[in-house]
This record gives C-alpha cells, structure tokens and sequence, in this order.
C-alpha cells in the first residue's frame, strides 16, 4: 500500500479513536479494526508488565470497560506523525479522567494498517495507575 494512503487510514482510526475517548462511542473505531486486530500497551497500570489483547472481541470488551467506567480522554491533534508503508505512529497530548483520577500527558499510538483496516494497535500512554 502506498504510504499516503496508510496515513490516511491511520488518521481516520485515530480519529475515531479520538472521540470515541472524548464521548464514548468507539463503534466507528471498532469500526475499522480487523477481526484479527492485536493489542499492546508496553507499560501502565501493570508498571512494566506488558499486555496485550488478541483478537477484536477482547478490544471491543476493554473499549466497553472504559466507557461504562466513565473514563473520558481529550487527545489533541497529532503534532508528530511517523510511517511507512504499514505502519503509522502518531504523537499527541491526552487529558481527562483514567481510573477515577486526573491524567495528562504525553502519548503515542501506532496503527499497523493492513488494506483498509488496523491490524495492530500499539499504546504508550505513560504513566497510569
């Protein structure tokens, strides 16, 4: 696939992910994940215990989570955008509530796009208890 349009697919996902954190409606997201879409957040709540999700069903179950949870994200729009031909990293500032606590900081998400889905999503979102 050509680079622009890995971007573009990219952008549309972190787009949807983006309100999704901001209304709680991540279906448009959930939307254009692959039924085998793979999941990993390197570090968080397990303090430097990796983790990952397999498959979509286990994606949408934690989207779920988040949003009967209350938890609510503001990401600004990317100020760093990296990629290549299948894989677009986005850079950006995030704000709201994780967990019943305050969060800002610091972020990056990648998108491994494969035709016109997500087939992998990378998070590092610091620091969250």
């Amino acid at each position: 696939m050509e680079q622009t349009a890995t971007i573009k697919i990219a952008q549309q996902a972190f787009d949807h992910l983006a309100k999704g954190w901001a209304t709680g409606d991540f279906q448009p997201y959930i939307d254009m994940l692959s039924d085998d879409v793979t999941f990993s957040l390197p570090v968080g709540k397990q303090r430097n215990q990796p983790f990952a999700y397999e498959g979509k069903q286990q994606i949408i179950a934690r989207l779920r989570a988040w949003t009967e949870a209350g938890d609510r994200l503001t990401l600004s729009s990317p100020d760093r955008i990296t990629s290549n031909n299948t894989t677009v990293t986005f850079e950006f500032e995030s704000q709201g509530m994780i967990n019943n606590q305050t969060f800002k900081g610091r972020n990056a998400i990648s998108f491994d796009v494969k035709g016109c889905q997500i087939s992998a999503v990378r998070e590092y979102f610091g620091d969250i208890n």
